[in-house]
């Protein structure tokens, strides 16, 4: 073969085995920056979840600051988004979380029996990293829209320390107590004597809370429609009438719930939305703002909500004679003041008797432990029996009692 060929040959190789190198490379690089996009967002997503948490669990001030001037913005956004839908998106939210945890650990174990199977394994090496952005993405959400506000500074009582005397408490009490036996003998009611809500329940709620944001401003601005929840017998199991999800801002509540108890009980998980988180807090809201409504059904659901704490804890700090010696409280308000009627509360112990319970007292079970912790973490146990306290320094403060 001559020369020229066979210098035009070496030429020839030369070239395509430069062409392979360089393409070699860039194959290379394209991997290198789709990994570091992934992990970098991961690593900002991770470094901005911590950072929040350390200034929110370190400065009262700091959360006072972003529930005052920035949640009704962030918060308000997330509501109206969610807002859009007839359904309850927590309560998806929560069953699909489950389903994605469950199908992680079932792809996790597969992966590990069937090592030689390349695709599965790289299937379950993204899902985990798409899992894993996921839990970080909601667990800042969480940060954002509930912890802060268990961080930060309380309404009264906690800065406050002092002990009302029993007659404040006596004044107090006597006169939830007048109000209720008045209001009860002017709502609407059934033939079972059951009182019939006529009104649009978020709209009352709403509308109240709204009616004291003078006073407290975050109770200003926009509230999404309230929502009943699919899985209400479970929160009955639970013990529950009402929840706020913070990952999707809504509130929400039992369908259960009897119609004396359900303004009430939406102004309550309002305030949770507007950012008061304890639960002694959202009471008093919706004790105040119901009970300043122009629609007397409303009122006597803000009277109810506190009744029950209010009386026990007048009746565990005086005499039995003493006691017997105040205003009398009303059979129709006994009768009302549960959160559930006669007719659904039958309803709901015939489902006792079936294997639903089952699922439920697991369902309670679970939440039940994943609540404490969180609780105990956080250093706070709810008690639904400070409103009383918070009841007594509001009026005193006013000059009201």
């Amino acid at each position: 073969m001559p020369a020229a060929c066979l210098k035009g040959m070496y030429c020839l190789q030369t070239v395509v085995k430069e062409k392979e190198t360089s393409t070699k490379p860039e194959v290379s690089i394209h991997k290198y920056k789709r990994l570091s996009v992934y992990w970098t967002c991961t690593i900002i997503l991770t470094v901005v979840t911590l950072l929040v948490n350390v200034t929110f669990l370190s400065s009262r001030k700091a959360c006072d600051f972003y529930l005052d001037h920035v949640f009704r913005f962030t918060g308000g956004l997330l509501a109206r988004i969610t807002g859009i839908f007839p359904f309850s998106c927590g309560e998806v939210l929560i069953t699909a979380g489950i389903i994605i945890l469950i199908a992680a650990l079932m792809l996790s174990i597969l992966s590990i029996i069937m090592r030689n199977h390349h695709k599965l394994r790289r299937f379950t090496a993204r899902y985990l990293k798409t899992v894993l952005v996921i839990a970080l993405s909601v667990f800042l959400i969480f940060t954002l829209n509930c912890t802060v506000m268990y961080c930060s500074t309380p309404m009264y009582f906690d800065n406050d320390n002092r002990e009302f005397d029993v007659e404040t408490l006596e004044a107090v009490r006597n006169e939830v107590v007048e109000q209720c036996n008045e209001l009860c003998r002017v709502v609407k009611r059934d033939e079972n004597h059951t009182m019939i809500f006529e009104g649009n329940a978020d709209k009352a709620a709403s509308d109240a809370l709204r009616g004291i944001s003078d006073e407290f401003p975050r109770l200003s601005g926009y509230y999404p429609q309230a929502k009943s929840m699919m899985g209400s017998y479970f929160m009955y199991k639970s013990s529950i009438i009402g929840v706020y999800f913070p990952f999707s801002m809504e509130a929400n509540y039992s369908k259960y719930v009897s119609d004396s108890y359900m303004p009430h009980v939406i102004a309550h998980e309002y305030s949770h939305l507007k950012g008061y988180i304890y639960e002694s807090e959202a009471n008093f809201m919706s004790y105040l703002a119901c009970t300043r409504s122009n629609d007397p059904a409303v009122r006597y659901s803000g009277y109810l909500c506190v009744l029950y704490y209010i009386d026990s804890d007048y009746k565990n700090s005086v005499s039995d004679e003493r006691y017997s010696e105040q205003p009398e409280i009303d059979v129709y308000v006994r009768f009302d003041d549960y959160c559930y009627d006669k007719e659904t509360y039958e309803y709901l112990k015939s489902l006792d008797e079936k294997k639903q319970p089952k699922v439920a007292e697991i369902a309670e079970n679970v939440s039940d432990q994943m609540m404490d912790s969180y609780m105990d973490a956080l250093d706070y146990k709810p008690n639904y029996s400070e409103v009383t306290l918070l009841m007594m320094q509001y009026y005193t403060e006013r000059g009201n009692i």
